[in-house]
């Protein structure tokens, strides 16, 4: 059997993941500590405390915003399949994805795939009349990853069934399904698939325009700062304007010597004359 990238086995897992994994975990681990109050009410009031809604992220004067972030590394109290399953998905594609987009490129596409998620949930959930139903969990950074990484190996067989690409159209299109009866009947599954879209659209954007690269970390490429990025864009807007011109003046200048052979200096018109002065001081000052 032959594709394009590696088997989905047991990769080895990568930094960026591993870390990510690792405060998963350990949020995981504190969410049981504290009998679910990170994503869940508490019997005493509040709760909540890591969730993400519209209500929540008005909270502590602007602060609560932050939970946009922490939603992210939160997940079920009662429902451990949740941490599991998305922790297999960023193992999986995770180290796929983090080769090409180095370390801090995975921490980006991470939580630029759960903010995106995030905030279109909050769209779907404005729109049905449930935005201050708190959402929790990686799916929508694991999407982000799951896209990324179908699109930089699409012919990587799954555990030697089905190919990658196969996979991730299949579940995107369930999002995409589900998101649309969520808008016609309601929040009622207890699944943000909305969220799922998000981050998978920012999954295939990322990846066509190679946002997020660690450019440092990637090929030991060093990619030139903001200010000096734009500056070499200009200078080679420049070149390539200078370069036209003198392209244009070269075919100018072989048609009015062509001219001359045929039919002598005398039949050229005044302002080929002056043209014709001008490429010549200019090839003296070269010399």
């Amino acid at each position: 059997m032959s594709y394009d990238g590696p088997s989905l086995q047991m990769p080895r897992l990568t930094p960026a993941i591993k870390h990510l994994m690792l405060l998963n975990a350990a949020v995981f681990v504190s969410n049981i500590l504290l009998w679910g109050r990170l994503s869940e009410p508490s019997a005493s009031g509040g709760g909540f405390w890591f969730a993400f809604s519209w209500s929540n992220s008005l909270e502590g004067f602007g602060l609560g915003v932050l939970r946009l972030v922490t939603y992210q590394f939160t997940h079920a109290f009662r429902d451990p399949m949740h941490f599991l399953m998305n922790m297999l998905v960023l193992y999986f594609m995770g180290t796929i994805a983090e080769p090409k987009l180095g370390y801090r490129g995975a921490w980006k596409l991470y939580l630029a795939g759960g903010a995106v998620g995030g905030l279109l949930y909050l769209v779907v959930a404005a729109l049905g009349g449930y935005q201050d139903v708190p959402l929790v969990g990686a799916s929508g950074a694991c999407y982000a990853f799951l896209v990324y990484a179908a699109l930089r190996f699409p012919m990587a067989m799954v555990w030697g069934i089905l190919p990658l690409w196969i996979l991730a159209a299949v579940l995107v299109f369930v999002g995409l399904y589900a998101t649309m009866i969520e808008l016609v009947d309601g929040y009622a599954q207890g699944v943000a698939h909305s969220a799922h879209v998000g981050g998978a659209l920012l999954g295939f954007v990322a990846f066509k325009r190679s946002w997020f690269i660690d450019w440092a970390d990637h090929a030991n490429v060093q990619r030139p700062s903001l200010l000096k990025g734009l500056l070499q864009g200009v200078q080679k807007k420049r070149a390539e304007a200078r370069e036209r011109d003198a392209h244009h003046k070269q075919l100018q200048l072989d048609e009015i010597l062509d001219k001359v052979k045929r039919e002598g200096l005398g039949a050229l018109s005044a302002a080929e004359r002056r043209f014709l002065e001008q490429m010549s001081k200019q090839a003296r000052k070269g010399d």
